[in-house]
């Protein structure tokens, strides 16, 4: 690994306001290359991009807006894992078209080109280095293309565990501090790229299966069997994997080990059995349901990872839906901006994003506070403003 002082680090900004062209933005991040052949951008966009990191790994941060912007993306030197936290992506490959929405990752090879359409879009974004990846991956001992490493998305019951935004929060004070070079940010460099490798399957592999697919099926395993409280044996066989294998991607990938990762799901399953009613048998009936067989136990597991007693999450699915004086500022924000934002594809994370909380922590609130989903709310609001629409129409007509 490179550990240089410095290893090409830097923090830049370039906008609209301080009169850089919209091209040259890219023809400077990429020397010159055709990686932004034919970009256009509309008259009154305007435009923000950030870029801290170093040649191995960087976090990248583009707002766009007020207007459409396209071209065409050749190939790179580095690989690109990107969320839109608002706004419109098209990606125009020679095989297919994909249309990214907010909230969901998306990795770009670097060796494919494609065209691209979007318009007032928020993305955050890492790049990592085609050269850095490659190296990490021999380091971990991963089976690896004699050609170009070309990536498949992640599986939606990994993406919904959200394994990398998790690390780079937890990162981000390091990573965004200039004053962390050399090995130090070499180290935090490839912690984010071993969770690339873990949880982004590589294609062309041969027989070879993906650690990517491994976590999935293990995920998978517990998902279906959690109630039973499975054996880490029993789950690393599900996945292919010995138990030490097993262990070590579930803790560099979700911070967790699988047998802590078992049981919050648990916990999770019968949180919402609580916020859905506890039924006649109440608290004891759900948790012994979910293989909590000490009750005392239970309550101070559920306490800590919720911050409040399953008693207390009984009262508050009971109770009345409280008017908009009693809602918490991150539920009123939230709402605000759904209200604002109806007529938009909209997704959990989107929203989560704009709340400040991480989407299962909304779901919670929204329970909790409004007794009904985020996108139950959405739906309504939608409802709503078709049915003023209507109203005006016929006022209109009249």
């Amino acid at each position: 690994m490179s550990t240089s002082p410095d290893n090409g680090f830097r923090k830049e900004r370039f906008s609209d306001d301080d009169g850089s062209d919209y091209g040259a933005i890219y023809r400077s991040e990429y020397h010159g290359s055709d990686f932004a052949s034919d970009t256009f951008v509309t008259p009154g966009t305007r435009y923000e991009y950030l870029v801290i990191g170093d040649d191995d790994l960087s976090l990248r941060t583009m707002r766009a807006t007020g207007g459409r912007r396209t071209g065409v993306i050749g190939p790179r030197e580095d690989h690109v894992v990107f969320w839109l936290a608002q706004g419109h992506l098209e990606m125009h490959f020679a095989d297919r078209v994909r249309v990214v929405q907010p909230g969901s990752p998306y990795i770009a090879s670097a060796s494919e080109a494609y065209r691209f359409e979007s318009e007032d879009t928020v993305y955050n974004g890492v790049h990592v280095a085609d050269r850095f990846l490659r190296r990490v991956g021999r380091e971990l001992g991963y089976h690896q293309p004699d050609g170009p490493l070309l990536f498949e998305q992640q599986d939606e019951v990994i993406a919904r565990r959200e394994p990398l935004r998790r690390l780079i929060r937890e990162l981000s004070p390091a990573l965004l501090d200039d004053r962390v070079r050399g090995a130090m940010r070499t180290a935090l460099n490839r912690r984010l790229a071993v969770v690339v490798l873990d949880t982004f399957p590589l294609r062309d592999r041969g027989d070879d299966v993906p650690v990517a697919n491994r976590l999935r099926d293990a995920i998978r395993f517990i998902e279906v069997h959690a109630r039973e409280r499975p054996p880490v044996r029993a789950i690393a066989d599900a996945a292919g994997l010995s138990e030490r294998s097993l262990q070590d991607v579930f803790v560099r990938t979700l911070g967790v080990t699988p047998s802590r990762f078992l049981r919050d799901h648990r916990l999770d399953e019968a949180r919402r059995a609580l916020l859905h009613g506890a039924g006649e048998g109440g608290v004891a009936d759900v948790a012994r349901t979910w293989g909590f067989s000490n009750p005392g136990r239970f309550a101070t597991a559920y306490r800590e990872r919720y911050a409040e007693s399953p008693g207390a999450t009984v009262r508050a699915a009971r109770g009345p839906r409280p008017d908009t004086g009693a809602l918490s500022n991150r539920v009123r924000t939230a709402l605000a901006f759904i209200e604002d934002h109806a007529d938009e594809p909209l997704t959990v994370e989107r929203i989560a994003d704009v709340a400040g909380v991480r989407p299962r922590r909304l779901q919670q609130l929204f329970q909790a506070e409004c007794g009904s989903s985020p996108m139950a709310c959405v739906r309504r609001a939608r409802a709503e403003r078709a049915e003023r629409n209507g109203v005006d129409e016929k006022r209109a007509e009249s």
